[in-house]
């Protein structure tokens, strides 16, 4: 399954980045892209789509609790086709549109600093009820 490097350690898998942990009922796994495809460039960002990924269990088999649902969450879980219609970039935001990334880019850096002063204005301070410190108050 894997190389062993000079350190001693094993190479499980290589991945082109993590989707994100999910967690069942004997531990967490971490998914991995393991295929990518390069789809397109906008403005000079390559944006890719995912074509396989991997599951791996990240706490040492050694200390696995066995569940008897465990292996029916899996399935369920892989039944969920993330190379279908998934894609990434490493320097492009594709959770806004192109609009909205074209005019932040264009945006000179004053505006962009005083806006973001003054989103932090409005915000919400979830700490402040308690009297703990945040960057932006004092208590």
């Amino acid at each position: 399954m894997g190389q062993k490097g000079s350190s001693g350690l094993f190479r499980a898998v290589s991945a082109f980045g993590v989707v994100g942990f999910v967690r069942f009922l004997e531990g967490y796994y971490i998914v991995l892209i393991t295929k990518r495809r390069k789809m397109a460039d906008i403005g000079g960002h390559a944006i890719y789509k995912v074509e396989d990924t991997n599951m791996i269990y990240i706490p040492n088999d050694s200390v696995r609790v066995t569940h008897p649902d465990e292996a029916r969450y899996l399935r369920i879980f892989q039944n969920v086709d993330l190379s279908s219609n998934f894609y990434f970039s490493y320097s492009y935001d594709l959770s806004h549109s192109l609009q909205y990334n074209l005019t932040v880019l264009r945006m000179p850096l004053e505006m962009l600093r005083s806006e973001t002063t003054q989103n932090r204005q409005e915000s919400f301070d979830i700490f402040e009820d308690e009297g703990l410190i945040t960057q932006g108050g004092s208590g």
